[in-house]
């Protein structure tokens, strides 16, 4: 987990990857928000998706997005709404 943290600097204003219970879904103002709660499981979850790959760049989280349908070969709208219902 500290490795993720010093990976996605830019979320640790808003990081809740400590918090033990997870946030209901209408507790998030965004999916960037839910990715900080999820993140850890999804990449579990999806291995084909190396932590290299989610580097916040100049896109910030629209680029994890991003780079997350092309390594799994989906729609961006489909990773959005995975990360929704997650």
């Amino acid at each position: 987990m500290t490795k993720q943290k010093k990976d996605f600097p830019d979320d640790l204003e808003n990081d809740n990857i400590n918090n033990k219970e997870p946030r209901n879904l209408n507790q998030y103002d965004t999916p960037r928000e839910k990715w900080n709660d999820i993140q850890e499981e999804y990449l579990k979850k999806h291995k084909e998706i190396n932590l290299e790959d989610l580097y916040f760049e100049a896109g910030g989280f629209e680029r994890v997005v991003e780079k997350i349908a092309e390594v799994r070969g989906i729609s961006i709208s489909e990773v959005r709404k995975e990360i929704e219902e997650w």
